[in-house]
């Protein structure tokens, strides 16, 4: 396995993160609105689809984690909701993805302190 293939798997697996994340803090909205928000926060970094983002919701949805509202609208918009247990799974989430993270971080402060001008030093 490639190391952007490697990356992909991970990317795909952080959307179910981000679309948890996103309707804690943003509130109910559909598949189309969380995949423009992951693309917008993300500079184009992940690219987010409705296409991607609805299955993610769709397993979120089977295990408990968001519940769908009626769909509405000409076009059938469904609005998706996160649900208490779905705070929990962003939680543990997080909490499983922190350690990985923070080495990241750790790094990426080395390699910037290292690479100071020699007056910012």
């Amino acid at each position: 396995m490639t190391d952007v293939e490697l990356l992909s798997r991970h990317a795909l697996r952080s959307y179910s993160l981000f679309v948890l994340y996103f309707l804690l803090t943003q509130g109910p909205m559909s598949g189309y609105e969380i995949a423009q928000l992951i693309k917008e926060r993300s500079h184009g970094r992940f690219k987010a689809t409705a296409g991607n983002v609805y299955p993610h919701l769709h397993k979120l949805k089977e295990a408990g984690d968001v519940r769908a509202g009626e769909p509405i609208g000409g076009r059938e918009k469904i609005v998706y909701e996160i649900t208490e247990q779905g705070k929990r799974t962003l939680r543990e989430g997080a909490l499983e993805k922190r350690p990985p993270v923070k080495g990241l971080l750790t790094i990426i402060d080395d390699i910037l302190e290292r690479t100071a001008p020699s007056s910012a030093r």
